[in-house]
């Protein structure tokens, strides 16, 4: 049986691409540091890590829990704060790399040089639209995403990475309890245009099943991510009106 180890996988993304890979016949190894939520997604506890990835000492643990060769790994584990950069606490900007960046490179380091990687292996980025049209209020979060997308394309190129497959994925707004805590608008309409996180993580299935290396998810977040490149003043001016002109008064 073929196995997946996905970070993230209590909540959100990460528990739908656990339920998804599961479907499909994959041992799925979740990583997480909510104890309780991750034990509803995966059953099995022998195939639960409880680690909080902004601990270096947690990261090595994880590699070490790993004895078996991995046939997909899913970088999805990401956090957020929203709020103006030159306000925002210190630590609480080093937990948001540490998390979002520092980890997956420190893990992704691990798997090679361990030798954990099957040799046709997957390795999975979840990263963000903002790569394209910039996250006023998150700017943290963005450059994050960004670091990772870029680590991620270099890697494509590196000749350990021969045979195996490497997929950066660029979710635009999904229906997540992070997305939620984060916008500054949950009104029906605009919570029901979030993709939900079951039909992303079957986009993300069939694209490591097909071997593509990138993957903006949604004809609209395909079309945003054209117009970022074509017109960034615009999509930024809108994000800004769209996003953190919104924030209450105390987070902008």
């Amino acid at each position: 049986m073929k196995r997946c180890v996905i970070t993230g996988a209590a909540g959100g993304i990460g528990a739908a691409l656990a339920r998804e890979f599961s479907h499909r016949d994959f041992q799925v190894m979740g990583i997480d540091r909510d104890a309780e939520s991750l034990a509803s997604v995966i059953d099995e506890e022998d195939l639960r890590i409880l680690a909080d990835l902004a601990s270096p000492d947690d990261c090595n643990r994880i590699l070490q829990s790993l004895t078996d060769s991995v046939d997909v790994f899913i970088h999805c584990a990401g956090v957020n704060v929203v709020g103006p950069f030159a306000a925002m606490p210190s630590d609480q900007q080093r937990w948001i790399t540490e998390v979002n960046l520092v980890a997956p490179i420190a893990l992704t380091q691990g798997l090679l040089t361990r030798e954990l990687l099957a040799p046709s292996a997957s390795l999975v980025f979840v990263s963000s639209l903002s790569s394209f049209v910039s996250y006023p209020g998150a700017a943290v979060y963005a450059a994050s995403k960004e670091g990772l997308a870029s680590y991620a394309r270099s890697l494509r190129a590196a000749p350990v990475m021969r045979g195996r497959h490497v997929l950066t994925v660029y979710p635009g707004p999904t229906r997540t309890a992070m997305a939620e805590r984060c916008s500054p608008d949950n009104s029906e309409p605009l919570r029901a245009r979030r993709m939900p996180p079951e039909r992303l993580a079957g986009s993300i299935a069939r694209a490591v099943e097909s071997r593509q290396p990138a993957l903006i998810p949604g004809f609209s977040n395909r079309l945003l991510a054209q117009l970022g490149r074509w017109i960034p003043g615009v999509t930024e001016h809108a994000m800004r009106h769209a996003i953190f002109e919104k924030l209450p008064s105390g987070k902008r």
